[in-house]
């Protein structure tokens, strides 16, 4: 399957070579670019809260479907704590952006 689709590509692909397809790329900056630009921190914060969140959802769904009620009270507990947490976390953002 993944040859069929390997061969539709090439069958389907227009061609068009070109010097920019050639050239060498780096992190989405030219090649040999003097100053790249740092990542901001509170782009890696995001990411964090992103993934917490993610793995939040995931833990919340398994326990709820369990079905016994030790699992639903852990998981009503849980979220409570994850609120708790993720609020925390946004208010020392904000602050540290403030500052």
């Amino acid at each position: 399957m993944v040859f069929l689709l390997y061969l539709f590509g090439i069958l389907l692909a227009p061609y068009a070579p070109g010097g920019v397809k050639d050239d060498h790329f780096e992190c989405g900056l030219p090649a040999g670019a003097s100053n790249p630009k740092k990542a901001n921190f509170s782009f890696f914060m995001f990411a964090i809260m992103f993934v917490i969140a993610d793995m939040t959802g995931l833990f919340l769904t398994l326990f709820v479907y369990a079905g016994h009620a030790k699992a639903q009270m852990t998981a009503a507990i849980f979220a409570v704590v994850m609120a708790v947490a993720i609020t925390i976390a946004m208010k020392e953002h904000a602050h540290a952006e403030d500052s």
